[in-house]
């Protein structure tokens, strides 16, 4: 009769238990980090003719429900925003937003996979 030796179950059984905390914790960080770059960037991209956009730019994050978004919420600057970034039949396009979040696109799965081993 062929003998099993189960020495490190225990281990792996706790080590299993701290997934689902190491989960939201690294889902948490990487959302804080994107949305800190690229939040930046776009502050960095934004026109500064007057001042106000590049002001208003912001972030918001929900790491509970998995969710992070930059944009503009002033009430103010949020239709200049939108003209801004897409332009009109006066003035061309100045992107600033989308391009934010295009260069910083492929940082969110090398920064969760990293805040997930350190908190497993």
């Amino acid at each position: 009769m062929a003998r099993v030796r189960l020495e490190g179950l225990q281990n792996a059984l706790r080590a299993v238990a701290r997934v689902p905390e190491a989960m939201r914790q690294a889902r948490a960080e990487t959302l804080e980090e994107w949305a800190d770059n690229v939040k930046g960037t776009a502050t960095e991209k934004a026109p500064r003719d007057e001042g106000g956009l590049f002001q208003a730019l912001d972030k918001r994050v929900n790491a509970h429900f998995g969710r992070a978004e930059v944009g503009v919420w002033e009430e103010d600057q949020l239709e200049y925003a939108l003209y801004v970034e897409k332009g009109t039949s006066k003035m061309a396009a100045q992107p600033y937003l989308v391009p934010a979040f295009n260069d910083h696109r492929r940082q969110v799965t090398r920064t969760y996979r990293a805040a997930f081993r350190r908190h497993i």
